[in-house]
């Protein structure tokens, strides 16, 4: 009992300092837990209040949706006209291009017509020509036809006759004229064979000279008869500056002129141009 009696009072006394124990823990842990509320309430208020300041300052990093929209559509927009302006640029590139292959066309077209205009030019001037030889052809077989005065010879298309008088180069040649004709001009070689073979009895004037300019010799329709001519007696003209007409050497000879004095007293060898 004694024992039991001393044991409770330590069981009291054990019981009670448990008791302060718990109550110690107890206040421990409420300091605790108010502890934490306090730095929880401290660290709301301080979220709360960096929410705040957040709100109030914009983030650097993410803008706002409208300005970048705004940037956007005008992206968008100038995208938008500069597509235009390079269709625009195609298309007038293209309308260019096609001009110029046009005016090509046309440069080509007018080359051509000009060649065609010089082509057709050239036959006109062709068939001109022949209508002007057939006309002469024309005149001339119809001229041919024509007979030469009393005692005129005729050959091809000229009448010939010599002067009954003598006399100089130029009295047989004015003589000539008086008939209508001129001394003869010698323009082929039938003509010349024709003169070779003619009976004239003598020595005849023909009619060419170079009295007007010493070397240069002309027939008197004003074309030169050259002094290489191998119609010459010696192959050239024989006389100086003293013989400046031409005549018949003779009639035999194949050498069938030569030059002489123009006062020399001979008989002119008259030519009629049935042409003229």
């Amino acid at each position: 009992m004694a024992e039991e009696i001393y044991t409770m009072p330590y069981m009291a006394r054990n019981t009670q300092g448990e008791r302060e124990e718990r109550i110690v823990e107890i206040y421990a842990t409420s300091e605790s837990l108010r502890d934490q509320h306090q730095d929880y309430v401290g660290t709301e208020e301080s979220s709360n209040t960096l929410g705040t300041v957040r709100s109030q300052q914009p983030d650097p990093v993410s803008p706002p949706r409208g300005p970048i929209r705004a940037v956007v559509v005008l992206l968008v927009l100038l995208s938008v006209a500069l597509l235009a302006g390079l269709v625009g640029l195609a298309v007038k590139h293209k309308i260019v291009m096609d001009m110029g292959r046009d005016v090509e066309q046309l440069v080509q077209r007018l080359k051509n017509v000009t060649e065609q205009h010089k082509t057709v030019s050239m036959e006109v001037e062709q068939l001109v020509q022949r209508l002007k030889n057939v006309t002469e052809q024309r005149d001339s077989l119809t001229l041919c036809i024509q007979e030469c005065p009393g005692g005129w010879t005729k050959f091809g298309c000229k009448c010939y006759q010599v002067t009954r008088v003598w006399g100089s180069w130029n009295k047989s040649r004015e003589l000539c004229v008086t008939d209508g004709a001129d001394l003869v001009v010698v323009d082929s070689k039938e003509e010349m064979d024709f003169i070779s073979r003619y009976d004239a009895g003598g020595y005849i004037w023909l009619g060419a000279t170079d009295e007007a300019s010493e070397g240069l010799w002309r027939w008197v329709d004003g074309t030169v008869l050259s002094a290489d001519n191998p119609s010459w007696r010696r192959g050239k003209p024989d006389g100086g500056k003293e013989n400046n007409c031409l005549r018949r050497f003779r009639e035999e000879s194949n050498l069938n002129w030569t030059d002489e004095s123009c006062e020399a007293e001979k008989r002119g060898f008259c030519e009629l141009n049935l042409m003229k």
